[in-house]
């Protein structure tokens, strides 16, 4: 078994790490700084020059030479202009920490002309960019940060064989990322906070000089958390991989060993959520133009760890459509607003570690019921609840909200229940439109047929919304307000 792929994705963590190793700048300390930062790296590659480190006044100086790393790694049908080394500097603090800071702006371009297939250029370019935080050596990991980079672009150019030139040109004026961090309580773990936004982006699709489409955003934000966060456990793991990167395959003892690292890292995180707002998006193409004032998008897991729920949504307000493709009669019907939550509760990730501890690391596909084994682990009773907190959609024609409960069996995948409550507002005003619409478009006959029955089984609220509770039992029976459905 080879870690090398792990041990080279860590590269960058273990190198920061390395900023530890000399409180006094001197030449021994960037020798040293300099083989932690190469570790990770086949020889050949880390004698390339292709990272090097000197001590200039109170600092070290960091330099990553790509042109070298590319030179090593033997990249061929690829020619790439202006990529300029980057620098970074790690300072000792009195308080153990060390400052890290880079500026930094570059304009790489990437020619492709493969045997087969398209000939592709690539321009990638960014103004400006800061980095400034502070690195904890004793958690090999940075406590916190701050990034900024203005002037972005991206453009690729691709030309097939007969000569069709197609154009993805993209700007950003600017991005931001912030990083916080605080012990979370728990020896060698940390609660985490990032946040981070993007301001203006434009993006021109083209082929053979005609604009296809235009994407205009005008800022994304982003938020994410995460509470106890097994820092010290992953280094452990980073720190044998790094041990036996040249070995083909695990003995007994290691394979145990890496187990109980892996064990020691379970929970992966207390609790973590993160939601991202992406706000005034248009889009112009030659079919049609549309827009979203706020498209929005939330994750969080949170619980202990033998119940923990996921919980996802999506929501959008004030969408605008204009396109051919879509009758001006239908066009009333497009929501203002929806808002989609979904939940999965009772998420048992301490019996899937229970069972993981039993599993050969030597021989990872021996067991071929370990997929079954984890579902059973995970939902102990063989079923699957997938709760609904809110699904609405509201327009000027319409108010219609659901929420309700569905339930799966692991075992039998046609075997559902479902509970849910369905309220709407304004139903008359509703099924008013619908068949103001039908005179002139007769398919929505059946639509307005359709309300009128529901209608019918409808219970009225106390808010004068109209309510049904639908009842579908895993046998298959179908109730509406405790009316059985034939």
């Amino acid at each position: 078994m080879r870690f090398k792929a792990v041990a080279a994705a860590a590269v960058l963590a273990a190198g920061v790490s390395g900023f530890a190793l000399a409180a006094d700048v001197n030449e021994k300390g960037a020798k040293d700084l300099l083989n932690n930062l190469t570790y990770f790296l086949p020889d050949d590659l880390a004698k390339s020059g292709a990272i090097s480190v000197k001590p200039v006044a109170s600092h070290y100086e960091v330099t990553y030479d790509f042109q070298k790393m590319l030179a090593k790694l033997k990249v061929h049908d690829l020619d790439i202009k202006g990529l300029e080394p980057l620098k970074m500097l790690a300072t000792p603090q009195d308080d153990g920490l060390w400052k890290v800071e880079g500026n930094n702006a570059f304009d790489i371009t990437a020619h492709s002309k493969p045997e087969k297939g398209p000939d592709t250029e690539v321009r990638y370019a960014l103004n400006s960019s800061t980095v400034e935080g502070l690195f904890d050596p004793a958690l090999h990991y940075l406590r916190s940060m701050d990034m900024k980079g203005k002037g972005i672009i991206f453009n690729t150019t691709t030309t097939d064989e007969e000569k069709n030139v197609q154009k993805n040109d993209a700007t950003i004026d600017s991005i931001g990322y912030t990083l916080s961090s605080a012990d979370s309580g728990e020896p060698g773990r940390l609660d985490i906070k990032m946040n981070g936004s993007l301001q203006s982006l434009y993006d021109k699709i083209s082929s053979q000089g005609a604009t296809l489409g235009e994407i205009k955003v005008a800022s994304i934000d982003f938020n994410m958390g995460a509470t106890k966060l097994p820092l010290k456990a992953v280094n452990s793991i980073l720190q044998f991989a790094s041990e036996h990167k040249d070995e083909k395959k695990l003995s007994d003892k290691d394979a145990e060993t890496l187990k109980t690292l892996i064990t020691d890292a379970m929970p992966i995180a207390g609790s973590f959520d993160e939601s991202v707002g992406i706000n005034g998006i248009s889009v112009t193409m030659p079919l049609g133009n549309g827009g979203l004032d706020k498209l929005g998008y939330f994750f969080k897991i949170a619980g202990p760890a033998n119940a923990m729920s996921a919980d996802f949504g999506l929501n959008a307000t004030k969408l605008t459509l204009e396109s051919a493709l879509v009758p001006e009669d239908y066009m009333a019907f497009i929501p203002d607003s929806a808002d989609f939550q979904v939940q999965v509760p009772n998420l048992n990730f301490s019996a899937m570690m229970d069972v993981f501890q039993q599993a050969d690391l030597k021989n990872p596909d021996a067991d071929k019921d370990m997929d079954t084994k984890l579902q059973r682990a995970m939902f102990p009773d063989g079923t699957v609840q997938i709760n609904f907190p809110k699904i609405s959609a509201v327009s000027g024609l319409y108010d219609i909200e659901a929420t309700g409960t569905m339930r799966g069996w692991l075992n039998d995948k046609d075997r559902v229940s479902m509970k849910m409550s369905v309220l709407a507002r304004d139903l008359d005003k509703t099924i008013a439109a619908v068949q103001e619409a039908a005179k002139t478009k007769p398919d929505l006959s059946q639509l307005s047929f359709g309300l009128m029955m529901a209608k019918g089984f409808a219970k009225t609220d106390a808010d004068g919304r109209s309510r049904w509770d639908i009842d579908l039992s895993d046998d298959g029976h179908v109730s509406v307000n405790g009316q059985v459905m034939k």
